[in-house]
């Protein structure tokens, strides 16, 4: 069952022939096609989902990246570098 699949391989989770991925870009496009026919800009909220299926890497993904990477295991750095 994909639902149980999902949470382990994320986009990357086989799904009808092709990828979870697959369905994500296809579903992104079809928002953005629809956001700008409405022309009032709002195609631009859907980058940083945009972002994540082209790069395959969630923002959780990222972040774990830099704890195992960078921050050698330690997570004061969040604290300095993902300041909002």
């Amino acid at each position: 069952m994909i639902f149980l699949d999902v949470p382990k391989t994320g986009l990357n989770t086989p799904f009808q022939g092709g990828l979870v991925k697959d369905v994500a870009e296809s579903v992104i496009k079809w928002a953005k096609d629809g956001l700008e026919r409405r022309g009032l800009g709002e195609s631009v909220y859907l980058n940083g989902l945009a972002e994540v299926v082209s790069t395959g890497a969630t923002p959780a993904e990222k972040l774990l990246q830099m704890y195992n990477g960078k921050w050698a295991q330690n997570v004061d750095p969040v604290f300095e570098e993902l300041r909002y």
